[in-house]
């Protein structure tokens, strides 16, 4: 009995093993697929052949981007000859030609020399002093819109230097011409308003035109989170307009100093 199930057993298996191994012949159609063939390495004699030829193709870069589209110079301003562009090894081109798309893409000595045959691959100096050219015209761009505030000072706090006449300079405003250093010279007369004796012991408001130099005292901060004025102090010659009972608020003019604020400018 027990035989008998070990052989109902036996060919059970068999009938289901009969459509895997139909399966097993039945193959799906395939493509060949071809890959590039590695390119040999490169031999000492090629290495050496290729460094002297990547160095000479680096300088000549950084000489035609100095000298683009005008004649070469020497140290001392003379005009030279422009060098031609070297030549590449004769086996060079065949090689990179073998490269696949990884390998040509490497920062290996081959690498680099197809991408520089190719013309995709350009000097990092040059590259270098191009971005860093291209940053400083933007940044200067960007400062020369706010130069023109820098300069516009707001006057306040100022009083004669004499003591014989007390004229209290009250608000103002000049504009900034030269700078020498710390000092600022302005040209265009200033204006400000005085409070001057009226000749009967009183005192009234006239208006006065300014004109003289501001020394850089320093930066501060003025309703802002860190340091956007800067403060002056100025030394001015005064003239007052129109009649007046004291002659030399007519003539001559006085002199008169005190504090003016700027904002400040950027980078410094």
């Amino acid at each position: 009995m027990r035989r008998r199930s070990l052989r109902a057993l036996f060919v059970c298996l068999l009938l289901a093993a009969r459509p895997v191994c139909a399966q097993d012949g039945a193959r799906l159609p395939s493509a060949p697929v071809f890959l590039p063939p590695v390119p040999d390495p490169l031999t000492a004699d090629e290495r050496r052949e290729l460094d002297v030829w990547i160095a000479a193709m680096r300088k000549w870069q950084r000489m035609d981007k100095r000298w683009h589209n005008e004649p070469a110079h020497d140290p001392f301003g003379r005009i030279v000859n422009r060098e031609p562009k070297p030549a590449a090894p004769e086996w060079l081109d065949a090689r990179c030609a073998a490269l696949g798309p990884a390998e040509a893409g490497s920062a290996a000595p081959l690498g680099s020399a197809c991408r520089m045959l190719a013309g995709l691959e350009q000097d990092p100096t040059a590259a270098a002093i191009r971005a860093q050219t291209i940053t400083a015209r933007a940044a200067a761009e960007k400062t020369a819109k706010h130069a023109f505030l820098t300069r516009v000072h707001i006057d306040g706090l100022w009083t004669s230097t004499a003591s014989d006449v007390r004229v209290y300079g009250l608000i103002g405003s000049h504009i900034s011409l030269v700078d020498v250093g710390r000092v600022q010279f302005f040209g265009p007369p200033g204006v400000i308003l005085l409070s001057v004796p009226d000749g009967a012991g009183s005192r009234e408001i006239r208006a006065g035109y300014t004109w003289g130099l501001s020394v850089r005292l320093g930066d501060v901060r003025l309703f802002a989170p860190s340091k956007n004025m800067t403060l002056f102090l100025t030394i001015s010659k005064v003239w007052v307009p129109g009649g007046s009972v004291y002659d030399r608020l007519q003539g001559g003019g006085f002199d008169i100093a005190g504090f003016s604020l700027a904002p400040r400018k950027r980078g410094r």
